[in-house]
């Protein structure tokens, strides 16, 4: 019974880790200066942008689904939900940028009359950032888990010197 609630666990927390990325990075990339978001002659995601939005946002909605993970499983299935999510996390996101490789570059970018690209082209990311990023979630989601492991073990009743020695 109690591996019908770690997969719960897991698939919850992905979920919201997955949405609230969603929620988060598209209103943020729309907020950004075009030409901070993605190099003008090459179409790439800029560095700025990754590591100042990118990765703060997924270590944080990462974080999120840790505590989820942690908060679902109960505290018997803790561990196996945070190890979980994890593993789903890298190995969705690596899975993810394995595929990126073999898919077919996007088209260019029409350009206007004045040689302007829209603004609403979506950046190509960098296959450095789409290998890193699944780690990058990985780490945010074995903190969260660990934040509430830790606050639970805080809450836990001292053990007293006479028990610890039986």
């Amino acid at each position: 019974m109690i591996w019908i609630r770690i997969s719960i666990a897991v698939l919850v927390a992905y979920l919201v880790m997955t949405a609230s990325f969603i929620l988060t990075i598209v209103p943020a990339a729309s907020l950004i200066d075009p030409d901070r978001l993605r190099d003008p002659d090459t179409g790439l995601m800029t560095n700025w942008f990754i590591f100042v939005v990118q990765f703060p946002i997924a270590i944080f909605t990462s974080l999120v689904g840790g505590l989820v993970a942690a908060l679902v499983a109960g505290r018997r299935g803790r561990r196996y939900a945070i190890r979980g999510l994890i593993t789903l996390v890298i190995v969705a996101g690596l899975f993810g940028a394995v595929a990126s490789l073999f898919r077919e570059p996007p088209p260019p970018a029409a350009t206007s009359e004045a040689g302007e690209t829209p603004s609403s082209v979506v950046p190509i990311q960098p296959y450095w950032d789409l290998i890193l990023l699944p780690l990058v979630g990985g780490l945010g989601a074995l903190m969260g888990g660990r934040l509430i492991e830790r606050a639970s073990e805080g809450l836990a009743l001292p053990k007293s010197d006479e028990a610890a020695d039986e």
